[in-house]
Order: structure tokens, then sequence, then C-alpha cells
């Protein structure tokens, strides 16, 4: 009896679908997503509490970001049997907060709150992939950053942060009842949700080189969180062959990364910046799974393999001021993907990503800011020949486009 696979579920579990380093977002801001690769030493909106701390020792006042962030994609498959789907519900939404607030001359403080990993993915519910892959997902993940920016002295400035995450899971796949009773029943439907909270630390260090040139670094530690909460099935032929609910466990730690940026101040007017990081998604080796008194639905898994490889991100990003108020960027960003053939999943359709982003800032008063950002993702068809579930192989073309809008306000 070939009992469907539940791959497909728990490969999300902290997966944003929109990234092709793993399990992380893009950055979250209209001014980051401008110079999208070459942000960390350059910008200086408020989220900067989250992506380089170090930057908060800056702030002469009080500031506040608010942003939304609005993803247009698709996913078409053509699978190796000529069938074919495509991922439904295109549009994905986003958004952050984060407030600033310096104490005196050497130290501010700061708060954020945005979704660090999330996904939202449908394929159609009878589609190519049908026993073989979940139909709906959604992972919801809000990050919560208190921070501190430390100034050392004229060369040096720190930051420190903590990552406190809140996290909701939900899954839901068709499964055939059909195949377990040999009789022409209904299929079931089957539900997972969950929550859990974790807590990480990073840091952030600015070096100040001189009039023109500034370099930060940029490190985050792993932080786990433990998924506890109820798995369902629906349409049972026999009520006694399985408990309709039971607890539903898992665990994921989210990957260590480290980054390293460069700002070069051109003229007055000119910034160029370069970004590098490197992001330890091997820890995503397998995720386990428990679903209490029905695991025996899971035929025999306890856990589902990823075997993921540590994976880097280079780009730039340029800025260039064109009247006091209006600010044009531009950047350019690489990711490549962690994922290997074998355990390569349609529920991250991403493969190695090429990001082109414009933007630009205009200000006003002195103390409101309006940022603008369109990012188009290029990512090469993905051909998997060689995977664990054969359904899964085929080929896999994209497309993502990104809007990003923000405000901020100086008191």
């Amino acid at each position: 009896m070939n009992l469907p696979s539940i791959a497909l579920l728990l490969t999300l579990i902290t997966v944003p679908a929109f990234s092709a380093e793993g399990f992380r977002a893009l950055p979250d801001t209209a001014e980051a997503m401008g110079m999208v690769g070459g942000r960390l030493a350059v910008i200086d909106d408020a989220s900067v509490i989250r992506h380089n701390p170090a930057t908060l020792a800056d702030f002469n006042d009080t500031l506040l970001t608010v942003t939304f962030q609005s993803w247009y994609g698709k996913t078409d498959f053509a699978g190796s049997l000529d069938q074919t789907d495509s991922m439904i519900h295109p549009w994905k939404n986003t958004g952050s907060l984060y407030l600033a607030h310096p104490l005196n001359e050497d130290v501010t403080l700061g708060f954020g709150m945005n979704a660090p990993f999330g996904v939202a993915i449908s394929w159609p519910e009878t589609g190519a992939f049908r026993y073989e892959g979940a139909s709906d997902v959604s992972l919801q993940t809000i990050a919560f950053n208190p921070a501190v920016g430390l100034k050392i002295n004229d060369e040096i400035s720190i930051g420190l942060g903590l990552d406190i995450y809140r996290s909701d899971l939900k899954l839901k796949q068709r499964f055939p009842w059909a195949l377990v009773v040999s009789a022409p029943v209904p299929d079931g439907t089957m539900d997972f949700e969950g929550d859990g909270w974790g807590i990480g630390g990073y840091f952030g260090i600015n070096f100040n080189l001189g009039d023109r040139h500034q370099l930060a670094l940029t490190g985050r530690l792993p932080v786990s969180v433990d998924y506890e909460g109820d798995f369902t099935i629906d349409n049972i032929p026999d009520p006694t062959a399985a408990l309709p609910t039971s607890r539903f466990t898992s665990e994921i730690e989210h990957p260590a990364s480290v980054g390293l940026g460069y700002a070069f101040n051109a003229t007055d007017q000119l910034t160029f910046g370069l970004d590098f990081e490197w992001i330890q998604n091997s820890t995503h080796d397998d995720v386990p799974l428990s679903i209490g008194a029905n695991q025996p639905l899971l035929a025999g898994k306890t856990a589902v393999p990823l075997a993921w490889e540590d994976s880097i991100s280079i780009g730039f990003g340029v800025e260039y001021e064109w009247a006091e108020e209006l600010t044009l960027r531009a950047g350019y960003l690489y990711s490549d993907t962690p994922m290997s053939e074998t355990t390569w999943n349609p529920a991250i359709p991403a493969d190695d990503r090429h990001i082109f982003s414009l933007g630009f800032g205009y200000t006003w008063d002195d103390y409101n800011t309006i940022d603008f950002a369109y990012s188009l993702i290029h990512m090469s068809n993905s051909t998997i020949a060689n995977n664990i579930v054969p359904a899964f192989n085929g080929v896999y073309s994209y497309s993502w486009d990104i809007l990003t809008l923000s405000y901020s306000r100086r008191f």
C-alpha cells in the first residue's frame, strides 16, 4: 500500500515561501529592499533594530518605521508523466513595525515586530501532487526584537538584541482512505495545527574607517521552536481504527547566520554598499514529527529528511541623494538554495535566485519619510529527476515580484 508522503508538510515549518536562502525572509523595509544587496552598513531606518542594531547608536531622534510588503508570484509544474499544475493564491502580504529611542548620545533603545519566517503555499487539492503533498500550508512567525545600540567611541559602535519568536503552524493534506480499506470511500483531510515559542540573540558591530568607509559585522544565534498542538483527520471509515484527534508536536531550529557589510561614500550624495552573508541551513538535517495515537497513519515516519546545506548570499546596492528631499536606490542580491535534488520539495518553490531592486525615498518637513521599492526575483527553472518522492520529479518555473512601502516618522 502506497500511503501518502508527508514530506511536503514538514519541510515548510520554518520556510518563508519567498526565500531561496532556506527559511529566512528578505529585508522588510523599502529602504533596505531598495538596496537589497548592500544594506548592512548603509541603511538608517528603524529596521536596523533587527538587521544591524549597532547602527542604533547613530540615532539622534526617536524614529518610528512602519512597512507593508506585498508579493505576487506563481510556480508552474510540468511533471515527468506529462502532468501539470500551478500554485494558487499568488498574493502574499506581510509587514513590520520598529521604534527606536535614544536615551543619550551613546545609548539607543529599540523594539521591533516583524515576520522573519513565514509561508502561505496553496496547491490545488486534486492537482498533480494529490496525496503526496499538502494542499494548504500556513506558517506565521512573529519576531519581537528588543535591542540596544551603544557607541563605544567615534570609530566603533555595537548593538545587541533578542529574537523572541511566536510561531503558528497549520497544514492541510488529503488522505486516501480508499487505499487503506480497499473500498470506494471518500478521502479524508489531515489537519496539523501547532504553535510554539523560541528565543535567541544577535549582535552588530560598526567600524568607522574614516569619512568615506564603514564596515559592519553582524551575527545571529540559532533559535529552536517547539511546536505543540492538535492533529485531526476526518471521514474515518472505521471510527475505532484511529483517534480523530491527537497531539501534534515537532521541533525546528532556525539557523545561525553571519554577515559582513561595507559602505563607501563616494561623494556626499553617492553611497555604495556590499554585503556577504553565510546562513547555517545545515541545521535542517531532518524535521521530527509526532502525532500521538495517529502515528500509524504516517506509515512509520517519525521524521522528514531534509539534508540541507549551508548557503550564502552576496550583493551590492547604491544610494544617490538626487535632492535634499529625494533619494534614489538600486540593488542586486544573489542567494543560493540549500536544498538538494533528492530532498527538493514543491512546498518551497525556489531555486538559486537573482534579485533586482529599484526604489526611492521622499522626505518632507524633516520629520516624515515615504520609501518605496520594487523588486524582481529571477530564478532559473528547477529540473528535478532523482527525488525521494517520484511524484515531485519534473520541471518547476517561477515568477515573483515584490512591492514594499514604508513610512518613517521622526519625533
